[in-house]
């Protein structure tokens, strides 16, 4: 008997924490913030396309024209540092004989070279976009990869929208308590960060001086997710 009592002993003073350890009940809510800016910076990407009969002198064709390209871009006040070179190469041309008259392929031959360099390129005065793209293309930039902007100072901008996500996921989390019958006890935890979707690019017309360029606004999104613990009202 006594070893019977010992045992239910044991076993109760093993449930009884395991009861009080349940995990309490939760709601969970998920809150959207976005911040809206004006781009104050512009990222292009161009470069120069040489060919010639040699690698030395397509080289020295592209050096001439690519040192041209960039002399333009300074003289639109374009610091050094923000001028980044970001492809390079060399490659040979080849020519496309047609087949002899059996049918049987000809195996192409080399018939020239062509050297490629591309730099980026942030130009913090928008305003001399186009004239920038005008002066380069004038220069013998013949290669235009892509314009893109941004925001320099995003880090604010991103705290706010962060801000605003997480205020959201609280309004959301009262609703919800106050519609289920419940009432919030204390957050359990929070997860925030930037992103939540595709950033929001609204186009608006900017004059430019030379080539037109469309700078628009940038929309920064972010998401929250609180977790908090719930009890009856």
């Amino acid at each position: 008997m006594k070893t019977m009592l010992a045992a239910f002993a044991l076993m109760a003073g093993l449930v009884a924490p395991a009861l009080a350890q349940q995990s309490p009940p939760t709601l969970t809510a998920n809150g959207e913030g976005t911040e809206n800016a004006a781009p104050d910076i512009a990222i292009v990407t161009l470069g120069v396309l040489s060919q010639s009969e040699t690698a030395r002198a397509a080289l020295d064709a592209n050096n001439e024209q690519m040192e041209a390209v960039i002399q333009s871009i300074r003289g639109e006040s374009v610091e050094d540092k923000d001028i980044q070179t970001t492809g390079f190469s060399i490659s040979p041309v080849y020519n496309e004989p047609s087949p002899r008259s059996n049918g049987e392929p000809v195996a192409p031959t080399i018939v020239g070279y062509q050297v490629s360099n591309q730099v980026r390129v942030v130009i913090r005065d928008l305003d001399k976009t186009g004239s920038v793209l005008d002066k380069a293309v004038t220069a013998g930039a013949n290669q235009a990869a892509s314009i893109s902007f941004d925001i320099a100072e995003r880090d604010a901008l991103v705290n706010k929208a962060i801000e605003a996500a997480i205020a959201d996921a609280k309004a959301k989390a009262e609703l919800m308590a106050e519609a289920a019958g419940v009432r919030l006890v204390r957050i359990l935890s929070v997860n925030a960060g930037e992103g939540g979707g595709a950033p929001r690019f609204d186009r608006v017309a900017v004059q430019a001086k030379a080539v037109p360029v469309m700078r628009g606004q940038l929309g920064i999104s972010a998401n929250a997710s609180i977790n908090w613990e719930i009890a009856p009202k």
